[in-house]
């Protein structure tokens, strides 16, 4: 069973894809560029677990595959199923001032520096699990606004080119630029994203066909050597960078035992079975928790009353029967993490993102969705994220873009004449109704006592 699930899997891969290389436009739609996220991570991680299964029994194997089948079905499926809902369209084409937008864009932008600034000159503390811990976490919180900021600032850019929008371009892509040159990938994939959906909303420009396999290669070549050009990286050894062979690199990762988040999956859900410890969605909601309480704040214990508790006993001692430990920095995938929520119902997850990324998309079209146009590019990576690294990090992070997108909106949504003249043109000329009309020229105008 594990070759006829490992086939699936790669039909499952090739069939969207070759729909999008026919029509490129199709890569920014949800089922597509999820799609090329299980090619560029899954698929290369499940060839070489499938070889080297190391601490994953066969069956074990052989249910994170059938997992990672239904995952990627859901998300193929789900699309279908949605349909365009008219509130949705309400709630994020409202037009705004795009003058009140941009500076918006510009104070995203100056939260990026300065948390940045703060971040760089403090001592990063770091919890048991490897994560950040302390104050450093609400620096980082506020320092991600120069993402949407810099994709407010470009789309300023291309639609009223000028002096102040295009400088505060160019500062606004310093902070990616630089997490990009520290190797990391979901930033580098944001930028990217918000590179070729601004072009696309703001000028029409299609994605070259070309650009779509030579965008898979290069990731699919450059993933398995992140950690090796981290590493290098923090030794500031630049020689050594430049000597990085790849595609060598690549070949060891599919045909030699390395360290795979598939494996930590598989590992995950045979714990899951065994010990029926199952969160039933417990996990989605202390994220939330843990994402947005601040403990420095409110306190410790008042954030974990807020907690669902979890015991979590009986995964731990079946990863202890499996002499089992996930190496340190990886992840479950979402494939692992939503089977420990419901099992195989987990991927349901996917059909869920599926609507409403279909929503947003059909409504991100229209001209004025400025609101839409934005929160969808801010989230593709976010839904990718939910593959490579588990689904509870995606509702903190879309919550974070409609926080923060919507507050600008709301300032820059204030009614000024130039909206107010572009609704009434909308609406067209006002019609009075016949018995309105007729009652004046019987009583004559009105007149004061």
């Amino acid at each position: 069973m594990i070759s006829i699930y490992f086939w699936i899997l790669v039909g499952l891969v090739l069939i969207p894809l070759l729909a999008a290389l026919w029509k490129p436009l199709r890569i920014y739609e949800y089922p597509y560029f999820m799609t090329a996220a299980f090619a560029i991570f899954i698929l290369p991680q499940a060839i070489s677990l499938i070889r080297f299964p190391g601490a994953a029994p066969e069956h074990a194997v052989q249910n994170v595959l059938l997992v990672s089948c239904l995952c990627l079905g859901a998300c193929l499926i789900g699309y279908q199923l949605s349909s365009f809902n008219r509130h949705v369209k309400r709630a994020v084409s409202r037009p705004v001032d795009e003058k009140k937008l941009f500076r918006v864009g510009v104070v995203f932008v100056a939260c990026g520096y300065f948390f940045g600034y703060l971040l760089s000159h403090m001592e990063i503390q770091s919890s048991e699990t490897g994560g950040w811990t302390g104050t450093a976490t609400i620096y980082n919180f506020f320092q991600q606004l120069c993402y949407p900021g810099f994709a407010i600032c470009l789309m300023t850019a291309l639609r009223h080119p000028g002096l102040l929008s295009l400088l505060s371009t160019i500062a606004g892509a310093v902070i990616p630029l630089q997490t990009l040159a520290f190797g990391r990938r979901e930033p580098a994939a944001l930028f990217l994203v918000t590179l070729g959906l601004t072009l696309y909303f703001r000028k029409g420009l299609k994605p070259p066909r070309w650009i779509i396999p030579c965008v898979i290669i290069g990731s699919l070549l450059a993933i398995p050597a992140t950690g090796t050009y981290r590493g290098l990286h923090a030794e500031r050894d630049w020689e050594a960078i430049k000597q990085m062979d790849l595609i060598a690199n690549f070949k060891h990762f599919v045909s030699d035992e390395s360290i795979l988040e598939l494996r930590n999956a598989a590992i995950l859900i045979e714990a899951t079975q065994r010990s029926g410890d199952y969160g039933y969605g417990a996990d989605y909601w202390n994220h939330l928790i843990f994402r947005y309480v601040p403990a420095q704040i409110l306190g410790p214990s008042f954030k974990e009353s807020l907690m669902i508790r979890r015991s979590g006993e009986g995964q731990a001692i079946q990863f202890a029967t499996m002499d089992y430990v996930n190496p340190e920095g990886s992840t479950v995938t979402g494939m692992g993490d939503s089977f420990q929520q419901f099992g195989y119902w987990g991927c349901l997850f996917f059909v869920a993102l599926a609507m409403l990324f279909r929503s947003l998309w059909q409504a991100a079209l229209r001209p004025d969705a400025l609101f839409a146009q934005l929160l969808y590019m801010q989230s593709c990576t976010s839904a990718m994220r939910a593959i490579t690294h588990w689904t509870l990090d995606f509702l903190p992070g879309f919550l974070y873009s409609v926080i923060f997108l919507g507050a600008a909106m709301w300032y820059a949504s204030s009614r000024t004449p130039e909206i107010g003249a572009r609704r009434a043109a909308r609406r067209g000329p006002v019609k009075r109704r016949p018995d309105a009309v007729q009652s004046r020229h019987l009583n004559g105008p009105l007149r004061s006592n």
